[in-house]
């Protein structure tokens, strides 16, 4: 027994004396790998993604979570203990181990008053503040964009700072005079950089938050804000670079509007607001905005799978088989006079090529661009001859749009194509996807400015030498549109700060939400969904893909919100939500297109997505959402078993814990999850690499009794086991 005790107890001291509490500056010294216990004052908030930097007296350091990261605020005082360890240089606590939260609300550390050249090691993650800064891209009007550097000077010495996607700052005009500049250093392989955290961090001169609202055939309004109070100045024009309308408002306020009236319908107005008080002055970068066009405003709907017409508010759901949406698309075609653009990440569909070479041959001037890494064996001319000019783009991402523009210069003629379906047979035909036809000549013309952006130019053949995809394009599209009485918002990615668009929509549900996704991996969705939940939305979700990596599946599923798998044979391929679709007062809104709920969707893919504030179109797409979620309780239930996977619930009935029993012939990852019997889930975890003989337990003490139903995925196979729960 001695022996035992000994043997405790020098493991006891090993394990401590591994993550011995240190300074920040001591924790520094260590090298990667090596345990070690810290405490310090969090710096920032989610605005620089899962990370949180820390600091005491002694310096800084980052410590990467994403499990904790959403605990922490601003002020806490947080003890962690992990591992050292780096990612492209920076230095920070990972396999984080332990942490506790000391206190809250304390003052944060004094900042640092450095020059560019002292941004180093000695600074790495602590808080700094560099004087009379000046911005390359200051003066032009240009903006914030997310995932990017921008350069700067301070009396002759450079630097750079990074601003994420989903940082307050996206969007801000990048001020024009000198700022002083506050942040968090931090590294990128070798080159430190400043982080500001907000409009907080920059001290200078501004104007932003500029709003179009009001919008009719001859007028909208624009407003915005300065950090400063000074007069509202407006310049407007058709042409970018001439901008020959000026109105000058006088005033002296931070926040400023001026109507613009006498506009033509359908016309793309460029704007630069203003703000001056004799010694401050500040302006915005140039935006484009639209007036309401004349067209009919008519929306078509289709669904490929049956659609739940028993949740209709009046207006049906249209489920069209995936032949009769191919129809639709070529009798589209077929009708255009002068122009198709076609964009869609792959084809293999003979009809829709065949109706494109008819429209050429009878004088329309057709143009098609495809992804570059896939598949489209519908343009490889092997069966019909492809006669119209294509280009197969963005090769080091994807051309992942899914969009048709059909005679953008007609009133009545044009048409947009969107939604979430590429033109292949399988998902068209199986999967579960979306497609939406919008007769709109205002949107037609924002679509062709995202074409030929991509194209190199408006001409019939493509200027291969000016093709922007990417991130090469910029934020050169309206925003806002009036369609049939309806706000519609059109963003393109990944230019258009599509995220934060997304994520701004679901934060402004107030009774109910309900999404159906592909992929899920951007914390901005995630966290929008999860406030939601915590302010008692009523949420509910569909995710595809659960096990990409660095998804959120889990971290919804842990905070409680409703979210399933989706176990049937074919891939749920939508990307829409559907926001306060039951309360009709509250501005019901439907997001869908082509944009995944992924990193690679917002920073590098090609995408597009609406944004459609309409009760009708939100109980449409309702309808469908409730078909595939009611739809799941039948389909879970899955096959009697499944070959090589053996499980037993022990004991049933069952009091306070459930132990589970599995037994795997092949290693296997597991989901498993606890449903009431009307389809209701209660709880779901992911076992990983389940092999042999293994338990686990359910803790089931909450529930009320009676019969519950267990189901363990195995790939895409299902099976399920009745739980009896006596409480």
């Amino acid at each position: 027994m001695r022996k035992i005790f000994v043997i405790t107890l020098l493991l006891f001291f090993q394990i401590t004396s591994q993550f011995a509490q240190t300074d920040i500056a001591d924790a520094r010294t260590y090298a990667e790998g090596l345990g070690v216990t810290v405490t310090g004052i969090v710096t920032n908030d989610d605005e620089l993604g899962p990370i949180r930097y820390i600091q005491d007296a002694t310096g800084g350091i980052p410590f990467y979570d994403p499990t904790i990261a959403d605990l922490l605020n601003t002020g806490d005082e947080v003890t962690v203990t992990g591992e050292i360890g780096f990612f492209n240089g920076l230095k920070q606590v990972v396999s984080v181990v332990d942490y506790t939260i000391n206190s809250t609300g304390n003052a944060l550390p004094a900042s640092q008053l450095v020059t560019p050249n002292q941004l180093n090691e000695n600074t790495e993650a602590e808080i700094v503040t560099i004087n009379n800064v000046v911005f390359s891209d200051g003066g032009g009007g240009s903006q914030f964009t997310g995932n990017t550097t921008f350069g700067f000077t301070s009396n002759g010495e450079a630097a750079v700072i990074y601003v994420r996607t989903g940082s307050p700052l996206v969007g801000f005009t990048i001020p024009q005079t000198p700022i002083n500049l506050t942040g968090i250093v931090s590294q990128y392989n070798g080159t430190y950089q400043v982080l500001p955290r907000g409009e907080a961090d920059i001290d200078g001169n501004f104007v932003d938050n500029i709003k179009q609202a009001n919008i009719t055939k001859t007028s909208f309004d624009i407003s915005w804000e300065s950090n400063f109070a000074g007069s509202s100045n407006l310049k407007f024009g058709t042409d970018p670079t001439n901008l020959t309308q000026e109105i000058n408002n006088g005033g002296s306020t931070t926040f400023h509007s001026i109507s613009l009236t006498g506009l033509d319908a359908t016309t793309f107005y460029y704007v630069q607001v203003s703000t001056e008080n004799g010694t401050n002055q500040a302006q915005s970068a140039i935006r484009i905005f639209s007036t309401e066009s004349n067209s009919t405003g008519e929306m078509k709907i289709f669904f490929n799978r049956a659609v739940d017409n028993s949740v209709s508010t009046g207006v049906d759901a249209i489920y069209k088989p995936g032949s009769e949406i191919i129809g639709e698309i070529v009798n589209l075609i077929d009708n255009a006079q002068t122009s198709v653009d076609m964009c869609v990440y792959n084809i293999n569909q003979l009809s829709i090529v065949v109706a494109l070479n008819a429209a050429i041959t009878r004088g329309v001037v057709v143009r098609y661009i495809a992804n570059s890494g896939t598949l489209n064996s519908a343009l490889d001319g092997s069966i019909v001859p492809v006669e119209f000019p294509n280009l197969k783009l963005n090769g080091s991402a994807l051309m992942h749009n899914k969009f048709m523009i059909i005679d953008q210069d007609s009133e009545d003629g044009s048409w947009v194509m969107s939604g979430s379906m590429n033109m292949t047979s399988n998902n068209i035909s199986d999967d579960f996807n979306n497609i939406l036809f919008v007769q709109d000549q205002s949107l037609a013309k924002s679509y062709t400015l995202e074409f030929n952006e991509m194209w190199g130019g408006d001409g019939p053949s493509p200027n291969i030498f000016s093709v922007k995809v990417g991130d090469q394009k910029t934020d050169n599209t309206p925003h806002n549109f009036i369609i049939g009485g309806d706000l519609v918002e059109s963003y393109f990615s990944p230019s258009d700060n599509t995220t934060n668009a997304i994520a701004g929509s679901l934060l402004t549900a107030d009774n109910d939400v309900q999404f159906a996704v592909l992929s899920f991996t951007m914390n901005d969705m995630r966290d929008a969904l999860i406030n939601r939940n915590n302010n008692g939305v009523d949420v509910r979700g569909l995710i595809e893909n659960i096990n990409d990596i660095g998804g959120d599946y889990d971290a919804l599923v842990a905070a409680g919100v409703n979210v399933k798998a989706h176990p049937e044979t074919y891939d749920i391929h939508h990307k829409y939500a559907i926001i306060d679709a039951n309360d009709p007062a509250s501005d019901p809104q439907v997001v869908t297109g082509s944009h995944n709920w992924s990193a690679g969707a917002e920073n590098s893919n090609d995408e597009n997505t609406l944004i459609i504030h309409s009760p009708i179109v939100a109980n449409i797409f309702l309808q469908e959402f409730e078909a595939r979620w009611d739809g799941l309780l039948e389909s879970v239930k899955g096959v009697e078993s499944i070959p090589g996977f053996d499980v037993q619930i022990l004991p049933n009935p069952v009091q306070n814990i459930a132990t589970i029993q599995m037994d795997s012939e092949k290693t296997n990852d597991v989901v498993l999850t606890l449903w009431t019997i009307d389809g209701q889930q209660l709880q779901s975890r992911i076992l990983r690499k389940v092999n042999g003989k293994e338990l686990v337990e359910i803790d089931v003490n909450n529930y009320p009794s009676g019969n519950y139903l267990v189901t363990f995925q195995v790939g895409n196979a299902i099976t399920a086991k009745q739980m009896v729960i006596q409480n």
